[in-house]
């Protein structure tokens, strides 16, 4: 046992067999951030870092002072570069190619017709934006509007009729989305007077015709045109806008009726002489469905005690109507009749709105006055 306690190990020459043993563990992956230096052991630890001590600016394109948003956006007008500015970009590209920001500005002002697809980045973060361009020429929409008042000359609307408008004004190639955004209304009418597709509903349920007109507004509202802002006027009415439905000042009709539903609705006074004398000049008249044109006919009806055509016009039929329909009428029925002192039926129109929340204001008013006629 005294052999482990000598001075042994210290003469001891050694043969090799001591210095075997395990390999020395892998050096642990670094991360490095560019910006300062620091040094991460996972890439995740290092994209948070750089997200909490390098924020970068998300990357913008702004046309016409407005962000760009994902959702593709139409252009019918023309631009200039100065309409089209990037903010915090680093980098951009026009369909694919790789620019500058002020060529592609320049080349976004030039473009009348397609869509162009642009893509910005700051760093990890990028943005893609699309843009439809449909820049008419008016002689391309002076030949839409010749179709379209063909198809109402002819007093038939029909597929085939609709058809033919199409084909009509095919011609005005750039008039492209003008066309689309007429056929489709035209289409969604159809639907309505349940001549075309009675009965459908889209996916969330909603009528077939009201898609229909949601799409045609939406290609519709970018041009400054008597039918375009007729069509527009109508499908505002047919929701209750009556605020959208009143600037549309072509259609003197709609937004006649429309500005005194507005009038009652926030308990001002309002006109109770007739207004089925005012101007029918526009396409209202013409591209109404029978639904609306009725309506229009009730909100335009005296309110001063001389008539009630409410009574035999709507309200038989009152329970088939859409509840935004069954608004309008009950609202004009309850004045109708408290005009000419029907107090029990005014009564029972005034509580069907009662709780609605657009009729606060007015029904304050309408209870003061029906206890004053009931006295």
């Amino acid at each position: 046992m005294g052999f482990w306690h000598t001075g042994y190990m210290e003469f001891h020459e050694p043969t090799g067999i001591e210095s075997v043993g395990l390999p020395a563990p892998p050096k642990p992956p670094e991360f490095p951030c560019t910006e300062c230096g620091l040094i991460f052991s996972s890439e995740r630890a290092l994209r948070a870092h750089r997200f909490d001590g390098h924020a970068t600016k998300r990357p913008t394109l702004l046309f016409r002072g407005r962000e760009c948003g994902r959702t593709r956006l139409m252009v019918t007008s023309p631009s200039v570069s100065a309409d089209w500015v990037t903010s915090d970009v680093e980098s951009i590209a026009v369909n694919g190619r790789e620019t500058s920001p002020s060529e592609a500005a320049g080349f976004l002002a030039s473009v009348k017709v397609g869509v162009q697809t642009v893509t910005v980045s700051n760093g990890p973060l990028e943005r893609k934006f699309e843009f439809d361009f449909c820049l008419a020429e008016e002689d391309d929409l002076c030949l839409v509007d010749q179709a379209l008042e063909k198809l109402i000359s002819s007093r038939e609307l029909s597929r085939n009729a609709i058809d033919t408008f199409i084909m009509r004004a095919g011609r005005g190639a750039t008039a492209r989305r003008y066309r689309e955004g007429l056929a489709t209304y035209l289409y969604g009418v159809l639907a309505r007077e349940e001549v075309e597709d009675p009965g459908r509903v889209d996916a969330s349920g909603a009528p077939l015709y009201e898609q229909r007109y949601n799409s045609a507004v939406s290609f519709l509202s970018a041009f400054d045109r008597p039918a375009a802002e007729a069509i527009c006027g109508l499908v505002a009415f047919h929701y209750n806008q009556f605020a959208l439905a009143v600037r549309k000042t072509n259609s003197h009709r709609v937004s006649d009726v429309a500005a005194r539903f507005r009038s009652i609705l926030t308990g001002g006074s309002f006109v109770t002489t007739s207004l089925a004398d005012r101007s029918h000049g526009s396409f209202d008249q013409a591209l109404s469905d029978s639904v609306t044109e009725d309506l229009l006919d009730v909100g335009a009806a005296a309110l001063d005690g001389t008539q009630s055509p409410v009574d035999t016009q709507l309200l038989p039929s009152l329970g088939e109507l859409r509840p935004q329909d069954q608004f309008k009428v009950r609202l004009i029925a309850a004045e109708a009749l408290l005009a000419v002192g029907e107090i029990d039926g005014a009564s029972r129109h005034g509580e069907a709105l009662r709780h609605s929340k657009e009729t606060g204001a007015w029904y304050a008013g309408f209870r003061t006055r029906l206890q004053e006629v009931g006295r």
